[in-house]
Parts: structure tokens; C-alpha cells; sequence
């Protein structure tokens, strides 16, 4: 056994260990410590992460431009799809969207047709009744006269209210002689409606008088 294996070797202190040598790494010592003392009251300083280095993305180069033998329906030319856009738009201008050819024909459209507003002439009438009731003598007497001339009356309405005795009814006295006019009978019920705007006379067909209502409808311009 040598004399220098007996004696102890001499441990170094802490101050003395430097970073990166086998005694600093068993101490936990690194080049990368910050200088800076740790906010943690106490503590050690951190080890910092490495730093990153930015690295950019290379862009590739652009494909070559297509001339000839397009697709999609684009008419084939010597320009490049840059010029073509180019020449359509205009640089640095704004343009509106070019149509789209039509496939189907347009329809022409159909030729207005003029629409006129016609108002009902009635609307500017005053429409009036004007009712009456006449005892129609017989045909021994003179002829009663119900209604006369009215170029402002549109209708003639007659009623026969007796029950037993006919009437007959005529434009002019004369008209009634000998049996003569028109019959309005007894037995009916309803007004019999003649358009007229002349004179109208009655008279009974037998020797008893009769009654008879008359309603003379008008129109006059308002």
C-alpha cells in the first residue's frame, strides 16, 4: 500500500466547480442558468430553455403558365390566363361581371295592353219612385189618365186591386174603344213593368170601376 493511498483526496467546494464538468452536472450546475437570481426568496436561478432560431418557410416557384389546350370550356390562345384576366378587367380597375351567354332563346315580352277604367253611368243617376192609386171607371165613362209623358221616367209598374173587375189600358183614349188595349186582369197578383215614357190611359171592361195602383220609376242626372 503506497503512502498517497492512505491520505484523502481533497474535495473541492462548491465555488470551485465550474458547469459542464462531472461535478457540476452531479450538482445540477448548466451553462444555461440565467445570471439573474430567482424571484422565489431562496431559490436558485432557473435553467432557461434554448433558444429558438426563427427558420422561414421557403416558397416554391409558381407553375408555368397554361396557354394552349385549356379545359373547362376556355378558349384556347397564346396569352396566359394573367393576360387574359388582364385584358377583361382592365389593371387596377373595377369592372361589373361579364353576363354569361344564354343557352335557351330570351322571350320577348308581350306588347302592353291598354287598360281604360270604365264607371257605370248609373252611379251618376238618382233612381225615384212615385206611387199613385187611381179608381179606373167603366166603360161608360171617359178613359182615366194614369200617366204622361216623362222623358225622365225609365218604367210604368201597374197593379190590378180589384177582385172582380178587369182593366185594359192604352197610349191614347181612342185606343180604349170598342174593347180595345191591353188586358191587366184581375186575378193577378204582381206588377205588371212596361218601359215607357209616354202617356198611358185605363179603363174598366165592364160597367163597374176598378182600382189600380201605378208606380212611375225615374232616372235623372245627378
Amino acid at each position: 500500500m503506497s503512502r498517497a493511498s492512505g491520505r484523502r483526496q481533497r474535495v473541492p467546494k462548491a465555488e470551485e466547480i465550474k458547469p459542464g464538468t462531472p461535478e457540476g452536472r452531479q450538482l445540477g450546475l448548466s451553462d444555461r442558468v440565467q445570471g439573474h437570481p430567482s424571484p422565489i426568496p431562496g431559490g436558485r436561478p432557473h435553467i432557461s430553455n434554448a433558444p429558438a432560431v426563427r427558420h422561414n418557410v421557403p416558397t416554391p416557384p409558381s407553375d408555368p403558365e397554361i396557354g394552349m389546350g385549356n379545359a373547362h370550356g376556355v378558349q384556347p390562345g397564346s396569352h396566359t390566363n394573367a393576360e387574359r384576366a388582364d385584358a377583361e378587367r382592365g389593371p387596377n380597375t373595377v369592372h361589373h361581371t361579364m353576363p354569361r351567354p344564354r343557352h335557351h332563346p330570351q322571350h320577348e315580352r308581350p306588347a302592353p295592353i291598354p287598360v281604360f277604367v270604365v264607371q257605370d253611368a248609373h252611379n251618376d243617376v238618382l233612381r225615384s219612385a212615385a206611387p199613385h192609386n187611381f179608381t179606373v171607371p167603366g166603360n161608360n165613362a171617359d178613359p182615366v189618365h194614369i200617366c204622361g209623358q216623362d222623358a225622365g221616367r225609365s218604367e210604368v209598374m201597374i197593379l190590378n186591386e180589384s177582385t172582380a173587375q178587369n182593366i185594359r189600358i192604352a197610349q191614347t183614349p181612342a185606343d180604349l174603344t170598342n174593347g180595345g188595349g191591353a188586358l191587366i186582369p184581375y186575378p193577378s197578383n204582381s206588377y205588371v213593368k212596361i218601359k215607357t215614357q209616354d202617356h198611358l190611359y185605363a179603363l174598366s171592361t165592364s160597367g163597374t170601376a176598378a182600382t189600380i195602383s201605378v208606380i212611375q220609376v225615374f232616372e235623372r242626372d245627378m
